[in-house]
């Protein structure tokens, strides 16, 4: 009953009703070539290299009983394949330039830095949302912190590719006030392709979702190059208006800050290095496609 925690939002506003804490799990069974937190892919804590702080004094090298680490000549090279997580390197980075991302939490730790903010989830009519990474790939603990929450009176949101069972989901839905969910590439081939996994699933969760009482909001990240094309826009929109309700709609624009992040983690990043967020104008065109179905839109 415990999982890698990668990072802890206090006083987030834009994860749900009024002011929020959000726990953020490490795990994804996706693995989506634009993620804006990569470093919540692998289930487990991860060695993160920031090499502007590098002294290049090598003393990472002779502790690693792997050899993982090499010194070249612009800094260290990391062999992830081979990392144990021993992390004999970090404590002897006179800098921090070598250090781990993720802390494993138990179910109580949990609770306890979720209480911290209770009195302003009081004041303002927020609560908790549990992120990720994907919380819904470890539906056990993701059980328990809700059924402690709700049993305090704390709204509770998740935010979630629906990528999980039918069965979890619907074990889930009594605990959870608002589900933040969402449909990247309605064709599933492509969704396999650019996401890594079908897409089949997701979709009958939606349905899942949309047959209940549960607040649902619709996130559509627009990535340039893999979910920007009308015709897949167009198809999310015809979906969206096929089930028991029309749910609200939210299109996220495309951000390029995580391209550090995957460079750091040593991964490859698909967006283009010229790709930029979408004008205001260019979002409003975007929008238009679903408010032209008839589909609220944020």
């Amino acid at each position: 009953m415990n999982a890698t925690i990668f990072d802890i939002k206090r006083f987030a506003v834009h994860d749900g009703p009024g002011i929020r804490t959000t726990l953020f799990i490490k795990g994804c069974p996706l693995n989506c070539k634009w993620c804006h937190n990569p470093e919540g892919l692998e289930a487990q804590r991860q060695l993160w290299y920031f090499q502007n702080q590098c002294l290049k004094c090598g003393d990472c090298v002779s502790v690693c009983p792997e050899g993982v680490l090499t010194l070249e000549e612009d800094g260290i090279r990391i062999n992830r394949e081979l990392c144990t997580s021993c992390g004999r390197c970090t404590g002897v980075c006179p800098t921090g330039a070598l250090h781990f991302i993720g802390d494993i939490m138990d179910a109580d730790t949990i609770e306890e830095e979720l209480l911290k903010d209770l009195p302003f989830y009081e004041e303002s009519g927020g609560g908790i949302t549990l992120s990720g990474g994907e919380p819904l790939s470890r539906p056990e603990l993701v059980r328990e912190i809700l059924t402690r929450m709700k049993g305090k009176g704390i709204h509770t949101v998740v935010e979630t590719s629906l990528f999980t069972s039918s069965e979890v989901l619907r074990s889930l839905i009594p605990l959870v006030d608002m589900f933040l969910s969402d449909i990247k590439i309605i064709d599933s081939a492509a969704h396999k392709e650019h996401a890594g996994v079908p897409n089949e699933q997701i979709l009958e969760n939606f349905r899942i979702l949309a047959d209940s009482e549960r607040e649902v909001l619709v996130r559509i990240p627009v990535i340039p190059g893999f979910t920007d094309a009308p015709g897949n826009l167009e198809g999310i929109a015809d979906f969206l208006c096929s089930l028991s309700r029309k749910l609200p709609v939210e299109l996220m624009n495309f951000n390029p800050l995580a391209r550090d992040k995957f460079r750091i983690l040593g991964r490859p990043y698909e967006p283009a290095d010229g790709d930029k967020p979408y004008s205001d104008e260019a979002m409003e065109a975007f929008r238009d496609i679903f408010r032209k179905k008839g589909l609220a839109v944020k």
